[in-house]
């Protein structure tokens, strides 16, 4: 392949693996040409970007990307702001929240790169196998590739199981407000495939307390909330519908 096509089918600030070179014809031996030439420069190992590319994390998630199933994406609060949840976007430095399939690790040439944000990664069996991950597109606004990331509905009790309880109450909670749109058939595959007994029981008392329509149309008794009583806020108060210690505003002692 001719330099030209290769940097012409190249989305601009993506970095690419040696099997996303192979596909568009440029095999071990051309690579090292292209480099030397001073063309691509490598970013780790068996990774490149265009030189002089401006590349961010999601031109390295996109590299992470390039396999038949996907084993990386950004989730939890790092999807909803992406996907347009601006109370989620943090000040100073930015944490990228990347969650993996369970019993993966990153690769040394991600990890180990500067992407100019902290990189929080989760490799997590928060839900079972489903027929359909809950994974959405994102087409970035500044470049010209797509990611798969957490839809809201998976990214916020992704952000649930990522929280510390004092958290849960302030932050968290007052987000909920915003989440006026998320869909209970997705929801309810979720919630029936999340393995977090704390995760499922804080959601579905977020959930009742912010009064969304999706709500109702939950089926809680398909959802396992386990058995027992658990404490979230020490000194709070027993919500008896979830049996959890909560702020006293946040319970329904009925």
């Amino acid at each position: 392949m001719k330099i030209n096509q290769l940097l012409s089918d190249w989305p601009a600030g993506a970095v690419v693996t040696q099997a996303w070179l192979h596909t568009h014809g440029v095999g071990p031996s051309l690579v090292q040409k292209y480099q030397q030439s001073g063309w691509l420069e490598r970013v780790g190992h068996g990774t490149w970007q265009r030189r002089g590319d401006k590349v961010g994390w999601q031109g390295g998630v996109f590299a992470l990307q390039q396999e038949n199933q996907i084993r990386f994406w950004p989730g939890g609060a790092t999807a909803l702001s992406l996907a347009g949840y601006s109370h989620y976007l943090s000040f100073g430095t930015e944490t990228v929240d990347l969650f993996a399939a369970p019993g993966t690790t990153l690769p040394s040439w991600f990890s180990k790169h500067e992407w100019g944000v902290l990189v929080s990664f989760h490799s997590t069996g928060l839900f079972a196998e489903m027929a359909d991950p809950a994974l959405q597109t994102h087409q970035s606004t500044y470049n010209l590739f797509e990611l798969k990331i957490s839809s809201p509905e998976r990214a916020v009790l992704e952000l649930i199981h990522r929280s510390q309880n004092e958290l849960l109450f302030s932050g968290v909670a007052d987000a909920f407000s915003g989440l006026a749109t998320l869909s209970p058939r997705r929801l309810q595959a979720l919630l029936e495939a999340c393995s977090s007994i704390r995760v499922k029981r804080v959601f579905l008392l977020l959930a009742r307390n912010t009064g969304h329509s999706w709500y109702r149309r939950l089926d809680l008794s398909r959802i396992d909330i386990g058995k027992g009583k658990r404490q979230i806020t020490p000194g709070g108060r027993l919500d008896r519908q979830f049996l959890i210690t909560v702020p006293e505003r946040f319970a329904d002692a009925t």
